[in-house]
């Protein structure tokens, strides 16, 4: 084979496939290669005609040889079909059962000297074991006496925090998948699932069981604490292997269950509607009027639902009496005020709401129309919730303001935490200003501050409010690392946020942005993948950045302004897709050419930003509407080269024409494909001048013995110089607008028809010499034929 450059062949491994731990048939890409065979696995090889390949397969831990065999050589019977339906010319090689670990097996193309011509390499994991990790839990204890240790957990709605189902610890040889979780009824029956998220800088994988804000998460029961549930839940990994968790039992409460407002106090009332009382208690009615404030309401509910008797039922008031299986709840309250029904491991979670209308006579309840908080660094504000930031601290509160509806009494605006009055607000006014004092240092913590407006008597008062006062300048995110794959330009970056959740879900990773420390220009906001405990997982995506250079590092951020900043690395973003050329003897290829060759073509690919290649070719269409991948050479110059399929001539250049097609993708993983159509002869093709015979349906001799038409060729030679011998397969085919079919040693083609014929060409390869004559009688004309030989021993 004549060329002015050096081939450098490659095959790979196209793809495994084996019986996997499962009893299931699996193929597997090459791209992502971890594997669980049963025992035995295949590797499908992809080369070209005339090739052989050996395979060895090393351990990485301690780089020992566990495995080596070479193919026999690459033939036209050699085509196999992928698990996709791409079809190449290969080989498939067994490879016997290897421990679990991490190994390489290294493809070696040899010539037929068995000179090694090209390697290459294929990383493989083998992992037939699912993942291992701790069993269930929950990272911190949530309070409102849930129970999270042991074999039976009781757990609640909380308040404001969201609690989350944990599995730490997650390990695998080949690479986590994913993780996900169960609710199993008492029945066995599943109630739901979850896909778990995971958090890789961790290690671990979480499921909200709350919302946050005293509210389940969708997929959690509906239950009052009267069942017991299942978590069962399920590790993959990338190989496809399975580990089950110990399931972990647990009741849940989100429901209040039965209550009911049943009575009003009235000591006036000569009857009664509670049991073992003569008098006193009448009847609640929505919208009733009453003559008392406070008011006294009398609840009744099923003695299961009451707290001194189960953890998961109702408390709030005191107990009045109980009768039949029920207790009646005493509940005293200023009219227009709230009532807190604090449901089993939650705060509140009942409906505090009731509906009476006072009397004409009865004094009204203070009601609160506004507020004002005065913080020496911040100036004035009325919000229920501060956080305070590095830049507010040191500062201290000065005063607290209040503005209420008129009374016809005094009304004291007092600060219950602190336990003294602010200041008095006389009647028929409604405002005052009084102190308020309290001091903030650096560091972090979080206080509550309750104010009211009560009479001097405090019976009648207000609804509370609130003044949290939230502050963290020590507790900062750190950025612990990334991963960062050039292949598809994208990062994930691990972060840990101290104190993660701390003061009611208030402390929280804000963000992490990219920036370029260049021009200090923010260029992209990651987006949150992951959470677990104190940690995220953020991803960029660079490919959403023009075109250019950057010197780039990352900058976590957490809700009350602290940053943390980690370099990350200089890198060329490269939007455009690689350039495809394709050269036939050394120029330009001109679609719906002829080509005598594949080995004539060559293929150039370029990309002024990054490094790229070739990834694909394929061969379509033809006489037989033929679809085969090719193997191909890198040569010496970079342009690569397809190999030899079995493919048939192009009996008919303006129809049965080849189109290849070209696939290339760079390192910044732009792809780019060109193809090119063109008539088709293949290399070994021998094409005769005009014979002439006479219209006899056989061989006809001279005088001298000689066939009158016959098929000579001189001395036929292999790739590599040598003689072919012995008895080679050809193909004949006849054109489908020939007049009559041709016979050659036997066999009679037809117009339109390939056949092969075996020709011996002895032991010391001889000239070709083959009689050729009509098929049938007194058809005179022509007909055109051509002889290949696809493939030389």
């Amino acid at each position: 084979m004549a060329s002015g450059v050096l081939p450098v062949a490659h095959s790979r491994v196209y793809e495994y496939t084996f019986t996997d731990i499962h009893g299931g048939q699996k193929s597997v890409a090459e791209s992502a290669p971890y594997l669980n065979p049963q025992g035995n696995f295949n590797a499908l090889l992809i080369g070209g005609l005339d090739q052989q390949i050996r395979i060895s397969v090393s351990r990485d831990i301690d780089n020992s040889s566990v495995y080596s065999t070479t193919t026999g050589i690459i033939t036209v019977d050699d085509r196999i079909s992928s698990s996709s339906g791409n079809s190449f010319y290969g080989k498939s090689v067994t490879i016997p059962p290897l421990s679990d670990g991490r190994y390489t097996i290294k493809s070696e193309i040899l010539d037929s000297k068995s000179t090694v011509v090209s390697t290459t390499t294929h990383p493989v994991v083998i992992d037939t074991v699912g993942p291992t990790s701790d069993n269930f839990s929950v990272p911190w204890i949530p309070g409102y006496d849930m129970v999270v240790t042991g074999s039976r957990w009781e757990l609640g709605q909380g308040q404001e925090a969201v609690i989350y189902l944990a599995v730490k610890n997650i390990n695998d040889l080949s690479g986590f998948d994913k993780a996900t979780v169960q609710i199993i009824k008492p029945d066995g029956i599943v109630q739901s699932n979850y896909t778990m998220s995971y958090d890789e800088g961790s290690k671990g994988a979480t499921a909200p069981i709350t919302k946050g804000g005293m509210k389940k998460a969708d997929w959690m029961p509906v239950s009052d604490a009267d069942t017991d549930f299942k978590f069962r839940g399920f590790l993959y990994d990338k190989a496809g292997n399975v580990s089950q968790l110990p399931d972990q039992t647990f009741v849940f409460d989100s429901s209040p269950g039965e209550y009911e407002i049943f009575a009003v106090e009235d000591q006036t009332s000569p009857t009664s509607v509670v049991p073992g009382f003569s008098s006193g208690y009448v009847k609640y009615t929505a919208g009733m009027t009453v003559n008392d404030n406070p008011v006294t309401l009398i609840y009744k509910l099923p003695r299961s639902n009451y707290r001194p008797y189960n953890k998961a039922g109702l408390s709030f008031g005191n107990l009045l009496t109980e009768s039949n299986g029920y207790v009646y709840i005493k509940q005293r309250v200023a009219v227009g005020t709230k009532i807190v029904i604090s449901n089993g491991y939650q705060y509140s979670g009942g409906d505090g709401s009731y509906n009476v209308k006072l009397g004409a006579d009865v004094p009204k309840s203070p009601v609160i129309k506004s507020r004002s908080i005065q913080f020496s660094t911040i100036g004035y504000f009325s919000d229920g919730s501060v956080k305070y930031t590095d830049k507010d601290l040191p500062g201290e509160y000065l005063t607290a303001s209040i503005e209420v509806e008129p009374r016809n009494f005094v009304q004291s605006f007092n600060n219950l935490t602190q336990g003294y009055k602010v200041c008095s607000i006389p009647v028929g006014e409604t405002k005052c200003t009084g102190p308020f004092s309290y001091k903030i240092n650096k560091g972090n913590g979080y206080i509550a501050h309750y104010f009211s407006v009560s009479n001097a008597e405090k019976t009648l008062s207000s609804d509370q409010f609130e003044i949290r006062s939230i502050w963290n300048t020590d507790l900062i995110p750190k950025i612990t690392g990334f991963d960062y794959r050039e292949s598809t330009k994208s990062i994930l970056v691990y972060v840990t946020q101290p104190g993660n959740g701390n003061w009611r879900e208030v402390l929280r990773l804000a963000g992490v942005e990219l920036f370029d420390t260049i021009t200090g220009t923010s260029l992209l906001n990651g987006s949150k993948v992951a959470m677990s405990g104190d940690d995220y997982t953020y991803a960029f995506d660079l490919s959403k950045l023009p075109e250019g250079k950057y010197d780039l590092a990352f900058r976590a951020e957490d809700t009350f302004n602290n940053t943390s900043q980690l370099p990350f690395q200089s890198i060329v973003v490269d939007k455009t897709p690689p350039s495809l050329s394709i050269s036939y003897d050394g120029a330009p290829l001109i679609s719906e050419s002829t080509v005598y060759g594949l080995e004539n073509i060559s293929v150039s690919v370029t990309d002024s930003l990054s490094e790229s290649k070739i990834y694909q070719m394929v061969l379509q269409g033809g006489p037989t509407s033929d679809d085969v991948e090719l193997g191909f050479t890198k040569n010496t110059d970079g342009t690569y080269t397809p190999l030899y399929p079995r493919l048939f001539p192009s009996l008919d250049e303006t129809t049965d024409k080849y189109t290849l097609l070209v696939k290339a993708i760079d390192d910044a993983g732009n792809m780019s494909s060109k193809s090119i159509r063109f008539a088709y002869y293949p290399k070994n093709l021998i094409v005769l001048d005009k014979l002439n015979t006479l219209a006899v349906s056989k061989a006809i001799k001279l005088s001298s013995g000689e066939p009158l038409a016959v098929l000579k060729a001189s001395q036929l030679r292999r790739n590599d110089g040598s003689l072919a011998k012995g008895v080679q397969t050809a193909l004949i085919t006849v054109r489908g607008d020939s007049a009559f079919p041709i016979s050659v040693i036997g066999n009679v083609v037809a117009p339109g028809e390939t056949k092969e014929i075996q020709i011996d060409l002895g032991s010391v390869g001889n000239d070709v010499v083959i009689p050729i004559f009509p098929g049938i009688n007194g058809v005179v004309g022509s007909s055109g034929f051509i002889v290949e030989f696809p493939q030389l021993k």
